[in-house]
């Protein structure tokens, strides 16, 4: 097993990965890039300060992504009655956004993101959950694993990977500048693509 590499087309064992819908019912991880690129942005837990924060920057780009192609999948580990709230605290039903969980973290294991707690409480973790605090981000209860970090991982419709950042603390999240960036790079890949047929 390796993480993905970037250029590299992504492994099996992570497309057949099943996460849980809101409903409970399993979905296997490959079908969300079946018909074009998409965004898995893997939250540390329901109620982490670091996610909350990092929902505060991708929410207003998730138009941007979807206008350019990309599906926004979140993956979270909490119950779906956690997945539920979260999705109300972030006012994102409606939105171009799924958002799903992974109580036994097997797509995080297939990813091979971190998990440790001192990535949750050591000294970057207090920085980074003082910044968020700071922005306005409340601290809630741990609803998932609280040891667990995320990451992100785009993948084309070919399944080639084309984006991975595995978080090193809490607060340590990709940049929602890059993503995008990435996203519009596709669009005129497949823009070109498209014209020299």
């Amino acid at each position: 097993m390796s993480t993905p590499r970037v250029g590299a087309p992504i492994e099996r064992r992570i497309a057949e990965t099943l996460v849980l819908d809101g409903n409970g019912s399993s979905v296997a991880v490959g079908s969300f890039w079946a018909k074009g690129p998409c965004l898995l942005v893997l939250l540390r837990h329901f109620g982490c300060v670091g996610c909350a924060e990092q929902m505060t920057e991708l929410a207003p780009r998730l138009g941007d992504l979807a206008h350019v192609g990309v599906r926004t999948v979140l993956v979270g580990n909490g119950t779906p009655e956690q997945l539920a709230a979260f999705v109300e605290r972030h006012a994102l039903q409606g939105a171009p956004v799924e958002v799903m969980t992974d109580p036994r973290l097997g797509l995080y294991a297939a990813l091979e993101l971190r998990r440790s707690a001192w990535a949750t409480i050591g000294p970057r973790a207090l920085v980074d959950m003082a910044r968020a605090m700071t922005a306005g981000h409340p601290h809630r209860p741990v609803e998932g694993d609280a040891t667990q970090q995320g990451g992100v991982l785009l993948v084309d419709g070919r399944g080639i990977v084309r984006f991975f950042h595995s978080n090193r603390s809490l607060g340590d999240h990709a940049d929602t500048s890059d993503l995008v960036e990435v996203a519009l790079k596709l669009r005129i890949e497949a823009s070109s693509a498209a014209a020299r047929v």
